[in-house]
């Protein structure tokens, strides 16, 4: 899912992300070698690009098939291959077994899937679109859409794409359950992937929302988990609003 959507463009600006570039680079020559620990190793130095790194060959490789008359077979097989390795190791760094998953869905997909997959991406980038125009209605039913068809594909990370629309859209339309228990799944989903920023945005909304619903337990752990990611990304402006809400959800707790 190698498009960058509206609703995972920074609100704020944050540190630095590693450098895509050379981490590639890197991964490139030690999947050559099978290095697993030295892999293993670079992923867990690395955590918050190691999808996208991944993610690049299972692209590449339905872009081969897509684009050519006559598809290098060779060169998709060997993108498949360093995909799973890398997935492999990721899952050995990071104890999730997320990205294996995503990685072996995205290689066993059949033509009509990979096709589904494509359709999955429009409806995500329609869902995206309704967001930004401010149609919460249609951001609703459109990411509803995406997290049926990327669940059913193994694609979690449109699947994360999808839960944060239907969150987003359901907080604007004031149901509060919804959008909790959409963006819960989106944060749960966006972790296991590694994709810190995302889920760092979903955190500070879900703070609110357990706010607005007076869940103050469950507020009182998001904002912990928020706080902990504002300081690794970097983020004082909002890490001090943080503080701030913290120190509200303890006093609704004291009584």
């Amino acid at each position: 899912m190698l498009f960058l959507p509206l609703l995972l463009t920074l609100a704020h600006a944050l540190s630095a992300p590693a450098d895509f570039k050379e981490v590639r680079k890197q991964f490139v020559e030690l999947a050559a070698k099978k290095d697993q620990d030295a892999l293993v190793a670079l992923w867990k130095a690395n955590p918050g690009i190691v999808l996208p790194v991944i993610d690049a060959d299972l692209e590449g490789s339905l872009k081969e098939q897509e684009t050519s008359a006559a598809p290098d077979m060779q060169k998709v097989k060997a993108l498949h291959a360093r995909a799973l390795f890398g997935a492999e190791c990721a899952r050995i760094a990071t104890g999730h077994p997320i990205l294996c998953d995503y990685a072996a869905s995205f290689v066993g997909w059949n033509s009509e899937q990979k096709r589904q997959f494509r359709d999955g991406q429009k409806v995500c980038r329609a869902a995206t679109e309704a967001l930004a125009k401010g149609d919460q209605a249609a951001a609703l039913v459109k990411g509803r859409e995406c997290v049926e068809r990327a669940s059913a594909l193994g694609d979690w990370w449109g699947a994360a794409m999808g839960y944060d629309a239907v969150g987003r859209a359901a907080q604007a339309l004031g149901g509060l359950d919804d959008a909790l228990t959409a963006l819960t799944q989106a944060r749960i989903l966006n972790h296991d992937l590694g994709l810190l920023d995302a889920e760092y945005r979903e955190l500070v909304l879900l703070v609110d929302l357990c706010i607005a619903a007076g869940r103050w337990q469950r507020a009182l752990a998001c904002v912990r988990d928020a706080q902990a990611l504002a300081r690794a990304l970097g983020d004082a402006e909002v890490g001090k609003a943080l503080e701030a809400k913290e120190r509200t959800v303890r006093a609704k707790l004291a009584g």
